[in-house]
């Protein structure tokens, strides 16, 4: 009965910490940030997947000081900074995938995507940053599939005929021809 007990409170405690830790994350699926990144991402990579992005853990950041901004020809104060880590899938030719995972900067009341060397010196932003991680990896699926026919099949298939090959040699020597054939020249 005690053990009864202790396995359902552990189970318990196991969902209990995960459900607290996926709750406080915020998800943008929608919205101007959403739309705003969804542009720049389908503009500077024309292999961006359609549909692909998700902006996760997303937070807003009332900066102690205001940074100054280039928009255009104009200067822009930024005094509230909306943060997350976006998530978006890019394939080329069909064979390349790739997981990006990068930070997402955008200014909600200039409308406007900031740049990491906007917020170089926001120490708010680099505990954010110490929190998540960036980065891209490249799911390697269809290129193991294609190595593997072009590359390891053949190989295996070179090995199983040099192993076993038929040899008239060696069938001549276990069976004891190859003496009968020397005594008749």
């Amino acid at each position: 009965m005690l053990k009864k007990c202790l396995a359902l409170l552990s189970a318990l405690s196991v969902v209990l910490l995960f459900v607290m830790g996926t709750s406080y994350a915020k998800t943008v699926t929608s919205g101007d940030m959403f739309k705003a990144f969804q542009k720049q991402y389908s503009d500077e990579n024309y292999d961006y997947k359609k549909g692909s992005l998700k902006i996760t853990d997303v937070q807003t950041i009332n900066l102690n000081q205001p940074i100054t901004v280039k928009n255009g020809d104009k200067e822009v104060t930024v005094n509230q900074v909306q943060i997350g880590v976006a998530h978006f899938k890019t394939v080329r030719d069909y064979i390349f995938f790739k997981d990006w995972k990068e930070y997402a900067y955008y200014a909600p009341e200039q409308n406007l995507i900031l740049t990491e060397g906007d917020v170089t010196g926001v120490s708010q932003i680099k505990d954010f940053e110490k929190q998540h991680e960036s980065k891209v990896s490249l799911e390697l699926g269809p290129i193991v599939g294609l190595c593997l026919l072009v590359i390891i099949i053949p190989l295996l298939f070179a090995y199983i005929w040099l192993r076993f090959k038929y040899n008239s040699l060696d069938f001549k020597l276990q069976n004891g021809m190859l003496e009968e054939n020397n005594r008749l020249r």
